[in-house]
């Protein structure tokens, strides 16, 4: 073989791996799923996710369970995503407006609920929940307003109990705890750091499932806000088709099932 042919062959061989290379990188980048979603969501999704990957050899899935307004806030900004579960339909809504996404589904729902260590140093009941959260002595802590749904429904909480009882908002938020979210009030609830936390109803059942000695005291209706579990498939992915049959997943019997062990409300 003469050294033309033989530069040719090795170009030929070049090519022929590097294109197998950016095949093989672009199979590997199709079968990976990123999944931004709500700090309340953890156990259910990942356990949908297992049966989704079973079903799906080959598939990876990125999780980011955080507060979803810090969520929402890492889609504006760029960061890579598919899919996006919030607590609430208004993150959804402003991402909308901005062309992040083009519809979003409301799967499951949820209450708040208040918790006290086992040993309820201040005394917490269903009866005189109102009172106590009133009570500057006792310590509150909850998830902020301002970047989590979680605050923002107990914030509309208080709100209904002021309408009640005028100026209890004033007193109840001027000495309230509140984190930048609900998964950081779990642990201190947990530790018995607070005399009293908020959070939903799903979350105080995981803590207690987990092994968290706590009271969880239901909150009368009329106060309560009822929270809505959203998820959307962003327009930035480049994986639709598993992003709609993980959606899928997410909406079916057995979905409904695993929403419902950890606390959840499942669409009907």
């Amino acid at each position: 073989m003469n050294k033309k042919k033989l530069f040719t062959f090795a170009l030929l061989l070049f090519l022929f791996a590097f294109i197998s290379f950016n095949l093989s990188n672009a199979k590997a980048e199709a079968a990976t799923l990123r999944i931004l979603a709500a700090d309340a969501l953890p156990k259910p999704i990942m356990e949908i996710g297992k049966i989704f990957k079973k079903e799906h050899p080959g598939v990876i899935i990125y999780y980011n369970f955080l507060g979803a307004g810090v969520l929402k806030g890492d889609i504006e900004e760029g960061a890579p995503a598919d899919m996006f579960l919030s607590a609430n339909g208004k993150f959804q809504r402003q991402l909308e407006k901005k062309g992040f996404l083009n519809s979003y589904k409301i799967f499951a729902y949820d209450y708040l609920a208040a918790a006290t260590p086992i040993s309820n140093p201040a005394h917490v009941t269903a009866s005189n929940l109102i009172q106590k959260l009133m009570d500057k002595n006792v310590s509150l802590t909850t998830s902020s307003p301002h970047s989590d749904p979680a605050g923002d429904y107990t914030w509309a909480m208080f709100r209904k109990i002021n309408k009640k009882y005028p100026g209890a908002f004033r007193i109840i938020t001027g000495h309230a705890d509140h984190l930048l979210d609900a998964a950081l009030v779990m642990p201190i609830l947990a530790s018995g750091n607070t005399d009293l936390g908020i959070l939903y109803t799903s979350q105080l059942l995981e803590l207690k499932k987990t092994g968290a000695k706590i009271n969880i005291i239901k909150i009368q209706p009329k106060y309560n806000t009822r929270a809505k579990f959203t998820v959307s498939i962003l327009n930035q992915s480049k994986h639709k088709r598993l992003d709609a049959e993980f959606e899928k997943l997410l909406f079916s019997h057995r979905g409904k099932k695993i929403l419902k062990h950890w606390g959840f409300t499942p669409v009907q």
